[in-house]
């Protein structure tokens, strides 16, 4: 018994001093422009290497097990573990195997190649940022199966996407409309903190509006608000209060605006207000449905104020939608032929951006310079072919329904499983016409979130709550 008792608590200490670098990854990340140099690529990785080192090497020391074994995994990380293996054999001196290619410009022209991968330095690249977010979601997975820490993690990752925000408005407004103090050399009079994209910035801001609204939808429906403190009070004004919350909250959906992403504030409120509605729909004792609509009725109204106050270039790109939606129709055809070149095996891991020019002609413009989809989808079938590239959204399908099952199963709310849902809603709508989870600093914060969620499914799916870990 003692022995037990000693293998919990070195697992709990450990989980509790892992979940700091953790946090400091997702926080700082963004502010590197959105960690979109390999550069960055590298240092998270050697960063979370050191934590999963020291993560196996003292639960081995210690004997402990793991909270969520390795082998119950099987099933995602074998997906997960099946496109790493693809990336590597893209780099691998195997180009006899793929077709080789020509240009637009000279037809008869064929270009032989070494490797399937065009580039198969970057493809390495991508399957270092590829096991990075594996290692990051076990990594995750193991710290937030604790529900109380999960509940403490998530609403720091909620503070730090807001303090992204309140920086992204005081360099807009305050600062001379820079990135961190940086000229800028585009989207001028768009909020972007620390990224490069208003787009992927957007994303990440979206992350934290629906985080913020299922922890004020929980703070308002729970039955024991506070401790010590006058329920009212602490509902509302104490510690992690709706009105905190509710601050943090407007904060993010102004400065969501301010980006003047289209799709960002679109997916945003397709997040929200499906957690609204997810809320809604279980019918529980003791949680009051009148509290619910009207959190349903709060999020146009924000959004609506917002527009008003900082809308105006919002409004403009609103009205030239159609004329933005040709353009991407162009684009996207010419990526549709780029992917029936090589249905299967694709042109490489993190090679679009010198696979497409391959294939660029008028109408698309020339004047600028096409290095992504803007389309997720699109983007992995033209790397890794329309089986390989399916699997990450396989495996994210995955996980959507394992959350929205636990959820119906489930007895009351429950804040952080509505929230994976809603994140990945947010993630897959605006990815069918940008590329902000292809930016490594906004697929940490959707990795982080949705692990943290499927934590929890994971708990009430197998064992339900046990004791601290």
């Amino acid at each position: 018994m003692r022995k037990t008792t000693r293998y919990h608590s070195d697992r709990f200490r450990l989980n509790n001093q892992l979940m700091w670098p953790v946090l400091g990854v997702v926080f700082l990340s963004p502010f590197a422009f959105g960690s979109t140099k390999p550069s960055f690529w590298l240092l998270w990785s050697v960063l979370l290497s050191l934590c999963g080192t020291i993560l196996f090497a003292r639960m081995a020391l210690s004997g402990a097990r793991f909270r969520i074994a390795p082998r119950n995994l099987m099933g995602l990380f074998g997906l997960f573990a099946v496109l790493g293996i693809y990336m590597a054999f893209q780099a691998l001196p195997l180009g006899s195997l793929a077709p080789s290619v020509s240009t637009v410009a000279d037809p008869t022209a064929r270009i032989a190649l070494n490797t399937i991968s065009l580039t198969p330095h970057d493809t390495i690249l991508a399957l270092t940022r590829w096991a990075n977010y594996g290692l990051l979601f076990f990594l995750v997975l193991q710290m937030t199966s604790n529900p109380q820490r999960a509940r403490v993690f998530i609403n720091l990752v909620y503070w730090a996407i807001v303090i992204h925000a309140v920086v992204g408005l005081l360099f807009l407004l305050q600062f001379g409309d820079t990135i961190l103090g940086i000229p800028k050399w585009k989207y001028f009079g768009s909020a972007m903190g620390g990224f490069i994209n208003r787009n992927s910035y957007a994303t990440f801001l979206a992350f934290g509006s629906v985080i913020g609204i299922n922890l004020m939808i929980e703070r308002m429906t729970e039955t024991n608000p506070g401790k010590g403190d006058s329920s009212l009070f602490s509902r509302y004004l104490g510690k992690g209060g709706v009105v905190i919350i509710g601050l943090g909250w407007i904060v993010l959906v102004m400065t969501l605006i301010a980006t003047n992403s289209r799709m960002g504030v679109f997916a945003a409120c397709c997040g929200m207000i499906a957690s609204v509605l997810m809320a809604l729909a279980k019918r529980t004792a003791g949680t009051n449905r009148i509290v619910i609509w009207t959190f349903l009725l709060l999020i146009p109204a924000i959004v609506g104020l917002g527009i008003i106050g900082y809308g105006t270039t919002f409004i403009e790109r609103v009205g030239d939608v159609d004329a933005a939606a040709d353009v991407r129709m162009q684009l996207y055809q010419q990526v549709v032929t780029m992917i029936e070149t090589r249905p299967f095996l694709g042109f490489g891991g993190n090679s679009f951006e010198y696979a497409y020019p391959l294939f660029h002609q008028a109408p698309v413009s020339v004047d600028l310079v096409w290095d992504k989809a803007h389309s997720t989808y699109l983007a992995l079938w033209a790397e890794y072919g329309l089986v390989f590239g399916s699997i990450p959204m396989l495996i994210v399908a995955t996980i959507l329904f394992q959350l929205g099952a636990a959820y119906l199963k489930v007895p009351g709310q429950d804040m952080l499983l509505r929230s994976g849902i809603g994140i990945i809603l947010v993630g897959a709508v605006h990815s069918l016409v940008d590329f902000s989870l292809e930016i490594e600093a906004v697929t940490f914060a959707f990795v982080v979130i949705v692990a943290t969620a499927w934590a929890r499914r994971f708990e009430l799916g197998n064992t339900g709550d046990r004791g601290a870990a």
